[in-house]
């Protein structure tokens, strides 16, 4: 417990990067959504979050990447929700911490036990990682076999990618072709894709009235350059059996008989 009343979890297992990467990381996102642009960023995404996951009542939702801007839309529906930041130090969790139950993890070995968790939200994460693969299959781990993985990334086809200002402009971005295909390669099933955040990263663009109505008219006139890509996806139980060679035969459990 720190002194703001907070819980820190301090978990480096396996940590790699630099301390000074992580805090300036953190500080970028922090400023972000600090600033108006990133206030109603957090908006316009939250509306979207909110509507593929309208009710967690009872569930337990992990938070990774930089989460902690919208686990809030859940608190009062989750039995429990906890922010886990990816980097080499729990000294990045004394800048700002924004939320109550938060962790720094390692994004290739996530401190939980398997099956822990029924859903997952990731949001500034896997286009900065060093180790996409590995967090994805550590995220299948910890999640419920009917658990569901919402994904945020920076579409490539939209202009925030192109904004460094930002933390949509970090990393690499992706299409949704592109997201599928990791995804698949990880063991997951894709069941609902598409973009947002159509207002472009300028501030005179992202007052209420003026954000709402880019929103609406881009989803339908532009659906494919929205600023992110949002991909729900659920476990896919039978990717990973391995294949059975021929000359190998599987013993029946209980002998079938023909009717007739």
């Amino acid at each position: 417990m720190n002194g703001n009343g907070h819980e820190t979890w301090l978990l480096p297992q396996g940590l790699h990067g630099s301390v000074r990467f992580m805090r300036d990381e953190v500080r970028t996102v922090e400023a972000f959504y600090n600033a108006p642009v990133g206030t109603d960023t957090g908006r316009l995404l939250g509306r979207h979050l909110l509507a593929a996951w309208p009710e967690l009542a009872g569930q337990r939702l992990l938070g990774i990447g930089h989460a902690a801007p919208f686990l809030p839309l859940w608190d009062a529906r989750t039995s429990l929700a906890v922010s886990a930041r990816l980097g080499l130090s729990g000294a990045a969790l004394g800048l700002h911490q924004r939320y109550g139950r938060e962790c720094v993890v390692s994004e290739t070995a996530l401190p939980f036990p398997d099956l822990s968790f029924d859903r997952v939200l990731m949001i500034h994460a896997l286009e900065t990682s060093h180790a996409g693969g590995e967090l994805l299959r550590a995220v299948w781990r910890v999640l419920r076999d009917d658990g569901k993985l919402l994904l945020v990334v920076p579409n490539r086809r939209g202009v925030w990618a192109l904004s460094d200002t930002t933390p949509f402009g970090q990393g690499r971005p992706f299409s949704q072709r592109q997201l599928w295909r990791q995804l698949a390669q990880c063991m997951f099933h894709v069941e609902r894709s598409g973009t947002a955040l159509y207002p472009p990263p300028f501030p005179s663009l992202h007052r209420r009235k003026v954000g709402d109505l880019l929103e609406r008219a881009g989803s339908a006139v532009l659906p494919a350059c929205g600023g992110v890509v949002i991909v729900e996806a659920v476990k896919d139980l039978w990717g990973g059996l391995p294949l059975t060679r021929e000359s190998v035969r599987a013993q029946p459990a209980r002998q079938v008989v023909g009717a007739g």
